[in-house]
């Protein structure tokens, strides 16, 4: 279960009871925190991810961005990265996998047959 505070909800998105129809649609929950302006939006991850995709409009990339910068980034493997791109070079296998130098080197050689 994620938590997610969207600040000034009210003031920033256009329409809010279609953004708190569609987030209870989708099994998350849009509540006021408190008495402030401030919401909080919780759900499982997937949902989440739903929401994202449903939420089309301009006046709501903000919640979109606010969602995206609370999501786990997708672990992949460099051999995952390999099979996709075999001819990816070790710094460009370290930076978007996020291994070590070694690690990708590793993997190229085992992807390689040595």
């Amino acid at each position: 279960m994620l938590s997610i505070t969207l600040n000034s909800f009210v003031h920033r998105v256009g329409d809010k009871s279609a953004v708190l129809a569609l987030a209870c649609q989708l099994n998350c929950q849009l509540k006021r925190i408190r008495r402030s302006r401030h919401w909080q939006l919780t759900g499982e991850e997937d949902a989440l991810r739903t929401l994202m995709t449903q939420l089309d409009s301009e006046a709501n990339l903000w919640i979109i961005k606010a969602i995206e910068k609370h999501l786990p980034a997708p672990s992949i493997t460099p051999e995952q990265l390999l099979e996709d791109n075999p001819t990816m070079s070790v710094s460009q296998l370290v930076s978007e996998s996020g291994c070590s130098l070694a690690q990708a080197r590793e993997a190229i050689d085992k992807f390689e047959g040595f």
